[in-house]
């Protein structure tokens, strides 16, 4: 009798895991209940933190929000100290440093800026002296250069590049002002008038001009001026200063230029 009811109380008794499961439930509800409680924000309280949020990583341009609300977050302002203004090359003051393509402009205006005067009135001076003012014209300053002007029937014959050796005190002159004013430099131009010249030494007045000019460089080399001072050029009949319409505007086209510059260092 006491065997069979054991039996059956035996068979009525749950497993032992059940008891652990039904806890584990329990917890399971019990903290989705707790985060459905907590899911209920106010939308201003959200809105609010996803604002800082989009503010602390927007980088760039366009919309700063990362979800479409009814207010776009305010854009970060840059501080006006760490802004700088661009400026033209010309406009920096000479006293400062040299800047990424400023020193050529630098440069170019104190060549604009130089004063001439100093250099003109010596040249005048010695020409007077020389009784040679008749066959140079001084022209006015132009461009940061000064332009010396030579007759050149009084330098040179007709057709010929051999310069008349009584006009040596003339070249002189330019060659002693330049040897004491070494920041000069000089471009000599050979220049003649419109007639044509075909001859077996010139074919044109292009080589005419040019022989003309680098003869009187020769002259300065040998007069001790530095040849990276000097250049030579012949531009024949193209640059005339005058019509070529009489024989008096043909004389003073046919003429040697001392084209005078300023070096910067």
């Amino acid at each position: 009798m006491s065997s069979k009811r054991n039996q059956m109380i035996d068979e009525d008794e749950s497993p032992n895991w059940l008891a652990t499961f039904a806890d584990l439930m329990t917890l399971l509800l019990v903290f989705f209940v707790l985060l459905f409680s907590m899911s209920s924000l106010k939308q201003e309280r959200f809105e609010e933190a996803v604002r800082s949020l989009t503010l602390a990583l927007d980088s760039a341009p366009g919309s700063n929000s990362l979800i479409e609300l009814d207010a776009q977050a305010p854009t970060p302002k840059i501080p006006q100290e760490l802004t700088e203004e661009v400026l033209p090359a010309t406009q920096y003051s000479l006293d400062d440093g040299a800047k990424p393509n400023d020193a050529e402009a630098r440069r170019q205006l104190l060549k604009l800026q130089h004063d001439w005067t100093p250099m003109s009135q010596e040249l005048e001076q010695s020409f007077e002296m020389l009784s040679l003012s008749d066959a140079v014209e001084i022209a006015d300053p132009k461009d940061g250069k000064l332009r010396l002007r030579i007759d050149g029937s009084a330098l040179f014959e007709s057709g010929s590049a051999q310069f008349d050796r009584r006009m040596m005190p003339l070249l002189d002159v330019v060659v002693n002002t330049l040897r004491r004013n070494p920041q000069y430099k000089v471009n000599i131009q050979g220049h003649t008038d419109d007639i044509p010249i075909e001859t077996a030494q010139f074919p044109s007045n292009w080589e005419l001009s040019a022989v003309r000019a680098t003869t009187v460089l020769r002259y300065f080399m040998r007069g001790g001026l530095d040849p990276e001072r000097l250049t030579a050029t012949g531009y024949g009949d193209s640059l005339p200063v005058e019509p070529n319409d009489s024989a008096k505007n043909r004389a003073r086209n046919r003429r040697i230029e001392f084209v005078l510059e300023y070096q910067v260092e």
